[in-house]
Parts: structure tokens; C-alpha cells; sequence
């Protein structure tokens, strides 16, 4: 088990850097032992793990999936040195963030200040957007994104399962009536505010997710922000798939009303991504442990899978 725990180290900075010898000029070792350690976990797992040639290295498709779960192992002990150094340790600089738009809510937003307040010589610069950027070009460090992640050039930490909730406004509850179970919402009867790409919602209750009812989604809106479907939902254009979270003031001042409130939508993994280079003791990493501890502490482990409780 202890040899392939280095041979696994050393695996994974070659994915990093994408060559033998930028793995043994990173680990301060010579490249044939670098390639020793390679064969070794190749011979151990009897497959192959990287294409080589005289000028590239690829990972192969187990090789790249080893390299994320050799990652895993690394960032489990560098985040047990972290912990035991932190308490020693000044923490300065800035962090930048991008982030969806519907995390521009109260529940978000305290856990930025609760950072804040704990790191006070950390500052912080959110750009909320409905784009993905492109970390390695834009300049931020980390990005929060949804849904599969395709980019394997950036490592990625899971932070919570999300999922949405339906809201109206009064006006259209006045209107077209208030449902009382998913079948209700069937017929076409109601008009939907609808994510791009979406042409059925799979409804799960609650406290037994296995539980489920599928509703095609018509309507004349497709929007593909946040705030402009929460607009639309209080203007009473139609029904508003959206976070709880993302919704918590206007619940609160009556300009929108949860509907089946026992029922969400399918979970979506939510996600902190940044680029392979970034250290262990990176601000990245420490925001990502404060984020989950917060929550861990706050919550209790359940909410890592409710995002709309979050708040």
C-alpha cells in the first residue's frame, strides 16, 4: 500500500504538469524514477495510464481517472497539514470568485461576510454571471459552476447538492388558482417561466425523493437569468423555477409565494472549481474549507444536500 501512495503522488504531478520531467523537476527527483513509478502503478493495476510519445504525454481514460482520485488523496493530506499549521498563520491578499447569478442572495452573501470577519486581511472580489469564464484567461481563482463539469484541466471539489423550488406571484395564484399537488400543474393549465434547454420538470418530494412526477413546461417566456426570472415570476408571467435561497426577501415582503413547497426539483451538484496550479495553502482552498465547515457547523450534514435551506 506505501509504495503505490507515492507512485500515486508522483502520478499525479505528472497529470499536473503533463511530462515526466516537469513531474521530477516539481518533486526534485530524476525522470527515470519518475517513469519507474509510473510502470509500477500501471503494472500494479495491469493498465495503462499514459500515452507516451518523444515530444507529448496524454493521460489515458484511466489514467485520467486516476489523476482525479490521486488528487483526492492529496488534497485529504494536505488539508490534515493545513488544519494542524492554520492556527499559526496569517492569511492576507485578495480572492476572486465567479460565481452564478442566483448565489447573489442573503444566504450566500452571509457566509462571505462570515469569511470576512474571520479572515479580515483576505479581501474579496465577486463577479456574479450567467457565463462560464475561463479561469486559466480571465485572472480569478475560483469559479462556483453547476451541473457536469467538463473542463479536466481544473480540479474540483463538490460543495452541495442544489436544487429548485416553484414560486409565483399572488396575482397569477389569483388567477389560474393555487395547485395542491404536482398532477395540478399537468394539464398546461399554468404558464411556466422556463430554463433554456428544459422542456419537462421532474418533481421529487421531499422526504421521499424516490418519489416523483414529471411536468412538461409550457409557457412564452425562456430565460436563462436569475434575476430576470424572479422579475418575471413577480410580475405574474408565470411560474419561476428558482433556488429558495435566491428568493428569501420576496418570500418575506409577500410579492411571491412558494407553490408544493414538499416538492423540489432534480438535484444538480454544485461545484468549486480552480486551475491546477494553485497551492494547498491558496486562499482557493481555504475559502473552499471555510465554506464547508460553515455549513457542516451551522446545518448539520444534511444541508449539503438541501441548498434551498441554506439560507
Amino acid at each position: 500500500m506505501l509504495p503505490n501512495l507515492k507512485a500515486l503522488g508522483v502520478f499525479a504531478k505528472v497529470a499536473e504538469t503533463g511530462s515526466f520531467a516537469g513531474a521530477a523537476k516539481a518533486l526534485n527527483i530524476s525522470a527515470p524514477v519518475v517513469s519507474q513509478h509510473i510502470s509500477q502503478l500501471e503494472e500494479t493495476l495491469d493498465t495503462a495510464l499514459v500515452y507516451r510519445s518523444t515530444r507529448s504525454l496524454t493521460l489515458t481514460e484511466a489514467g485520467q481517472k486516476l489523476a482525479r482520485h490521486a488528487n483526492d488523496m492529496l488534497d485529504a493530506a494536505e488539508t490534515g497539514l493545513e488544519t494542524v499549521q492554520s492556527d499559526v498563520r496569517e492569511y492576507s491578499g485578495t480572492l476572486s470568485i465567479t460565481a452564478p447569478s442566483f448565489l447573489a442572495s442573503p444566504g450566500f452573501s452571509k457566509e462571505l461576510l462570515a469569511f470576512s470577519e474571520k479572515y479580515p486581511n483576505v479581501n474579496l472580489r465577486l463577479s456574479y454571471s450567467t457565463e462560464i469564464v475561463n479561469l486559466i484567461d480571465s485572472g480569478f481563482d475560483m469559479a462556483i459552476r453547476i451541473g457536469n463539469l467538463t473542463d479536466s484541466n481544473l480540479r474540483a471539489r463538490k460543495l452541495m447538492d442544489g436544487y429548485a423550488e416553484i414560486f409565483a406571484s399572488p396575482s397569477l395564484i389569483e388567477k389560474y388558482g393555487m395547485p395542491k399537488t404536482p398532477q395540478d400543474l399537468i394539464d398546461g393549465a399554468y404558464p411556466w417561466l422556463i430554463p433554456p434547454m428544459w422542456e419537462e420538470l421532474c418533481l421529487h418530494r421531499v422526504d421521499n425523493l424516490d418519489e416523483f412526477q414529471k411536468i412538461p413546461l409550457k409557457g412564452r417566456f425562456c430565460l436563462d437569468n436569475g434575476e430576470a426570472e424572479k422579475q418575471m415570476a413577480m410580475l405574474g408571467a408565470g411560474i419561476g423555477l428558482l433556488p429558495k435561497m435566491y428568493v428569501e426577501k420576496e418570500l418575506e415582503e409577500g410579492s411571491l409565494v412558494q407553490l408544493l413547497p414538499d416538492w423540489i426539483s432534480d438535484p444538480v451538484g454544485v461545484y468549486a472549481v480552480w486551475p491546477q496550479n494553485a497551492g494547498s495553502r491558496s486562499l482557493t482552498r481555504l475559502f473552499i474549507e471555510h465554506f464547508l465547515e460553515y455549513k457542516m457547523l451551522k446545518h448539520g450534514p444534511s444541508v449539503l444536500n438541501h441548498i434551498a435551506k441554506a439560507g
